[in-house]
């Protein structure tokens, strides 16, 4: 009888120990076997900066849902589909030179359709009266990229279509290359909304970062007659923890691709025929990554603005090879999770926004 104990709980109770013993200590594993990046740097090279054009920036009238986003959005793992006020963003058109912000009418879809937005992206076909916007859409039914037109002067977005597909999983940022086609970072593996899915998410933020947890992807309806989207990974394998923002130049030639916790911009090299990615340099930026986890992924912290850390703008410069520039440097008093920016050098002015923030920020630079 002792045999046939030893034979049926001896196993269980090792299995127990060894589970156990690597849930305790699971980096040893995970670093060897995991793909875990272990060895990430801290890039410091922008941090302490002190004040640079945050002196010359004001902020507008509050905007958009922080609040509901601290009920549902999935890129923060936060799944609950039902407490939220509005499942229905908008989007916020800015005038410069009247410093104003219109709120855009949607044609197309209505307040039932989800609208959670993240990142964005303008294409334009050479019709001077018209642009086309692609973004991203964390609806409670799936992630999509939507298709949306809008006829400059007015003050309207006309819904034009989504694009689905099982390898837009968790989208941070889309760049487009034809109304059809487009690349997408995925900036997490794991998804998270049920019960396992959202312990998997959870594990792969406190026990990562993985190298082999983000992606770049390419989609395209241009080879389906039926107008289904195809898409495919194109960045190399174990490239990117955890991929964010991307932004096409040179015409479709070179993607950029920044990776938050790398604190990197990668510069791509894009086949114009595969549309697969060759890493031509990285350019070390400066995110304040422990400041960014304490704010973002604490349980009550998304929207306690008490908590700061450094928030930057820096431009990469083509003609020295993407060598970065410093051009707004704040200790996140105006804004700590920055998350996206632009530059209107005709004018001199910088915006930037956040994805949990209350307003945007207008700053006057020497562009």
């Amino acid at each position: 009888m002792a045999v046939n104990n030893w034979v049926w709980f001896g196993p269980l109770s090792l299995a127990v120990l060894l589970f156990s013993t690597f849930y305790a200590y699971p980096y040893p594993v995970l670093n060897k076997y995991g793909g875990r990046l272990y060895d990430a740097k801290v890039h410091t090279t922008h941090l302490k900066h002190g004040p640079l054009n945050n002196g010359k920036c004001w902020t507008n009238k509050p905007c958009g849902y922080p609040e509901t986003r601290n009920h549902f959005y999935p890129p923060l793992n936060r799944h609950d589909t039902s407490s939220a006020e509005t499942y229905h963003e908008y989007f916020l058109k800015y005038d410069i030179k009247k410093d104003t912000a219109t709120k855009l009418k949607l044609e197309g879809i209505d307040e039932s359709y989800d609208l959670v937005l993240h990142g964005i992206d303008i294409f334009e076909t050479g019709d001077p009266s018209k642009i086309y916007l692609f973004a991203v859409n964390h609806a409670r039914k799936g992630e999509s990229i939507i298709l949306f037109s809008h006829v400059l002067g007015s003050d309207v977005l006309t819904f034009i279509r989504d694009f689905t597909h099982p390898l837009i999983k968790t989208p941070n940022a889309v760049a487009a290359t034809s109304l059809t086609s487009f690349f997408i970072t995925n900036d997490h593996y794991y998804y998270g909304g049920g019960p396992l899915a959202t312990i998997l998410r959870s594990h792969e933020t406190s026990w990562g970062p993985f190298k082999w947890a983000s992606d770049v992807v390419y989609c395209s309806t241009e080879n389906s007659t039926s107008g289904d989207l195809d898409c495919k990974v194109v960045s190399p394998e174990n490239a990117h923890p955890s991929a964010n923002g991307a932004l096409l130049v040179d015409g479709g030639k070179t993607l950029l691709v920044n990776d938050v916790v790398e604190a990197t911009t990668t510069v791509y090299d894009v086949d114009p025929q595969s549309k697969n990615l060759t890493v031509r340099k990285k350019v070390v930026i400066f995110p304040d990554v422990a400041a960014l986890g304490v704010r973002l992924f604490g349980p009550d912290n998304v929207l306690d603005y008490s908590l700061k850390g450094e928030a930057g703008v820096l431009r990469l410069i083509k003609a020295k090879d993407y060598e970065p520039e410093l051009l707004y440097w704040d200790d996140g008093s105006l804004i700590t999770v920055l998350t996206g920016a632009a530059v209107d050098p005709k004018h001199g002015k910088l915006i930037a926004g956040g994805v949990v923030e209350r307003y945007f920020i207008v700053c006057d630079i020497d562009a």
